[in-house]
């Protein structure tokens, strides 16, 4: 059985960018997106400390963000190779959000 555990990211209302989610010690895996989804893509913002300065997270090679398209109230899955070396990640949807949205983050430990 795979150690999972589940971190919320609050997209907070008329916002498009979440909260931080901390990944320390955990690769984030994919991502729960509630019914209610507005934006249909979702990208991805890092930093080191809680309160620094983040900045967009690339793909493999660097060449573009790293985006997944939004599936509401579906599992989507994440390549954990985008996050390694990321301690704190903030999600940002391709549009503000209509009323908060609460995404769930699945994240596996390292150990």
């Amino acid at each position: 059985m795979i150690d999972v555990r589940e971190v919320s990211a609050t997209i907070a209302d008329t916002t498009a960018t979440s909260d931080a989610v901390e990944l320390a010690l955990g690769q984030l895996m994919g991502l729960i997106f509630p019914a209610s989804m507005t934006g249909t893509t979702m990208t991805f913002t890092m930093c080191q400390t809680l309160g620094g300065t983040y900045v967009g997270v690339k793909d493999v090679g660097g060449a573009a963000d790293y985006s997944v398209t939004v599936t509401s109230s579906k599992y989507v899955p994440l390549d954990p190779r985008i996050f390694a070396g990321c301690k704190y990640v903030k999600l940002v949807s391709g549009s503000s959000e209509t009323g908060a949205k609460v995404i769930t983050c699945v994240i596996r430990p390292v150990m």
